[in-house]
């Protein structure tokens, strides 16, 4: 079968996005599900990629051997982790696609985000994690090595430092103090039992539902300010470890994007560049370089 179509994904912390393409034609079709990190929660991830790809091949009537995939998942950088993705897509869901290339949700974000051209790319969302593309082609992933271990400046990281914050009020206090630790318990508990029990299966996506909370009370609660302050250093710290010793644009894409630009020092707000697309965009771009190389090497043979 001729190659015909090709599949952009977009798989993070928090949601799953698809794109087929028809090459002839230039026909869209999208699909969307939940989260698919595959490093924070690998059977979840399977089950929201098997599900946009059943769609958007139920809605085009294209088969697996047809397509070309790009997938840009979180926690795509783990060999093993990419290795096991694309065993299980073949073997437990029967799709093994005309070629199927996963990376991190961080490069593809990269790609989007100045439209290929070299840049300084931090993605904010469930995690945080930096990429940085050069004139030469060079790419290098900055951070981004989990939520347990690193992840600083994602909306896990955040939701985790108001909770721990609310722990500390609990042993101290037997009682949260301040509006955040308050609204915070009315959700997880306000005492040791309710609090265990919540910790007990809480996962990065969860911590990371708490972000909307603390923006919100960032004039109400000193507490929320303190939280995000540091919040907004820790994305300083990434920026300044992302652009090394380069001048490269520097732009700041995902959820946390907007509402954390606004707490950053004054000179970085100045010198940062527009966004000028997602890590969806970054995979289409990827997918269409590599159908190009394809027919370049067809043309030369």
């Amino acid at each position: 079968m001729s190659l015909d179509y090709i599949l952009a994904i977009d798989g993070g912390g928090t949601k799953t996005v698809a794109k087929l393409i028809h090459l002839p034609s230039g026909q869209e079709y999208t699909a969307h599900a939940g989260e698919a990190s595959i490093y924070n929660d690998f059977n979840t991830a399977i089950s929201s990629l098997q599900q946009v790809i059943n769609s958007v091949c139920e809605q085009s009537g294209a088969q697996h051997s047809q397509i070309l995939a790009v997938m840009g998942l979180a926690g795509g950088a783990s060999k093993a982790l990419v290795e096991r993705v694309t065993a299980t897509l073949q073997l437990g869901c029967d799709i093994e696609f005309a070629q199927l290339m996963i990376v991190s949700d961080a490069i593809t974000s990269l790609y989007g985000a100045n439209l290929g051209q070299p840049v300084a790319m931090l993605a904010l969302g469930t995690g945080a994690v930096a990429a940085r593309l050069t004139a030469a082609g060079d790419t290098k992933l900055i951070g981004g090595w989990g939520f347990s271990v690193d992840d600083f400046g994602g909306g896990a990281r955040l939701g985790l430092s108001a909770v721990q914050h609310l722990l500390d009020e609990i042993d101290r206090f037997n009682e949260p103090q301040n509006p955040l630790t308050k609204q915070l318990s009315e959700q997880i508990g306000g005492d040791r039992e309710h609090i265990s029990s919540w910790l007990l299966s809480a996962k990065a996506v969860d911590y990371a539902r708490f972000s909307p909370l603390i923006f919100s009370l960032k004039d109400q609660c000193s507490l929320a300010d303190t939280v995000l302050s540091e919040h907004a250093r820790q994305v300083e710290r990434l920026i300044e470890k992302c652009r090394a010793d380069s001048q490269l644009p520097v732009i700041i894409i995902g959820g946390l994007a907007d509402v954390t630009i606004a707490l950053l020092n004054e000179h970085i707000q100045q010198n940062l560049s527009p966004r000028r697309g997602d890590s969806l965009v970054g995979a289409v771009i990827l997918a269409t370089d590599r159908v190009k190389q394809i027919d370049h090497k067809r043309i030369t043979r």
